[in-house]
């Protein structure tokens, strides 16, 4: 590990304990319109971002609302949640604050709204260690393609084979594989049905931060 000069991590189900929280939005979302949540959604939507999530969701199941509602109302709810219920995975704070002394560049890249988590990693005491925040609306893609990947290098200056990429999805871990960067599978319950394949893809698979913390030590 010492030789990676970079690391990029995704904030839902990776560092923040936070795929309860959307479900909680979904559920209100869906329950408000007299719909249960459609099978495959959480998943469907996770790679898109606000933007692509909320044409999906608009243009699959007949929302009446404009994208731009559907966002608001998505916002509102998250925003309180992320702010007063959301937590840090267990030494994932220890572990990021760890590779910032030792002098690596560190990103956030995420699908979600910047605006709705901020809060919750200031409280959280992690948000200074990162040098920027990249997302998939920014980029223009979601994580089925290797682009935040490669932008995040890009920024950072570095090679993608020096940069280590933290994810809980198996869309992610195989679009950053493809950019070349080397791939470390965080286990979170909502992504279980895929452990096997993202064990597979990944370089590491970790079931807590704590394995990476006590190595790093």
């Amino acid at each position: 590990m010492d030789n990676f000069k970079g690391a990029i991590f995704d904030l839902d189900g990776t560092v923040l304990d936070s795929m309860g929280l959307w479900r909680k939005v979904d559920e209100l979302f869906f329950t408000s319109r007299n719909m249960p949540i459609p099978e495959g959604y959480i998943q469907a939507i996770s790679p898109l971002g606000t933007v692509g999530a909320a044409h999906y969701t608009k243009n699959t199941y007949g929302i009446k609302e404009s994208v731009e509602e559907i966002i608001e109302e998505w916002q509102t709810t998250a925003k309180k949640e992320y702010s007063e219920h959301v937590s840090l995975k267990p030494f994932a704070k220890e572990y990021i604050l760890s590779l910032k002394e030792k002098g690596l560049t560190l990103a956030i890249a995420t699908a979600s709204d910047p605006d709705m988590f901020s809060e919750c990693l200031v409280k959280n005491g992690i948000r200074d260690a990162f040098n920027f925040i990249i997302t998939v609306n920014e980029v223009g893609k979601g994580k089925g393609f290797p682009d935040i990947y490669e932008k995040a290098c890009e920024r950072m200056g570095i090679k993608p084979s020096e940069c280590m990429v933290f994810e809980d999805i198996l869309t992610g871990l195989t679009s950053a594989k493809k950019a070349g960067l080397y791939c470390v599978g965080v286990y979170d319950k909502s992504s279980e049905k895929d452990i096997n394949e993202i064990k597979k893809v990944s370089d590491k698979f970790i079931f807590s931060f704590e394995e990476m913390y006590k190595s790093s030590l």
